[in-house]
């Protein structure tokens, strides 16, 4: 039977005291899991979904977050983020509402369809970007950045 529970955080995240030494053998086995970063934009995605992919690797490019791993959800977001875009455009070029001849405002039946795509595309663009960490805070909670440790001892100078 599958063990379930929390999964393990990755050491730099971790706060709980586990120790030098296994803090050092979970560094060890991360460092492990690391792959190659030579992402490429796959053939099908749309022109605009390439641009966004391209830029998505380009600027994550400092932080190593996402490597090959990562290429079907950042494909996919990339996919959701064109499609949102072509689709907010058609929406914009209908118009969200009519106005009947007695004053009544109502929203356009081809535009109805149009809302419930973008509203799908913008819950698949928020998950696939909290898993590659797009957002300040979506990054904060997959890496924590070490902090400079003092090489002195602050304990010397009572001795």
């Amino acid at each position: 039977m599958a063990k379930t529970g929390r999964p393990p955080k990755l050491s730099v995240v971790s706060t709980g005291k586990i120790g030098k030494e296994k803090k050092l053998q979970r560094e060890i086995a991360e460092s492990k899991l690391k792959v190659k970063r030579d992402l490429k934009a796959p053939a099908w995605l749309s022109k605009e979904a390439k641009k966004e992919f391209k830029r998505i690797v380009v600027e994550s490019e400092p932080l190593e977050l996402i490597d090959n791993m990562d290429l079907s959800i950042l494909s996919i977001y990339c996919d959701a983020y064109s499609t949102y875009v072509e689709v907010t455009k058609k929406i914009n070029d209908f118009g969200f509402t009519i106005v009947d001849d007695e004053g009544n405002t109502f929203v356009k039946e081809e535009t109805k369809d149009l809302i419930k795509i973008r509203k799908m595309q913008v819950d698949t663009i928020m998950q696939c970007s909290s898993k590659l960490g797009l957002a300040t805070s979506d990054r904060l909670r997959l890496v924590i950045p070490k902090s400079e440790e003092s090489t002195t001892n602050p304990f010397l100078k009572y001795l």
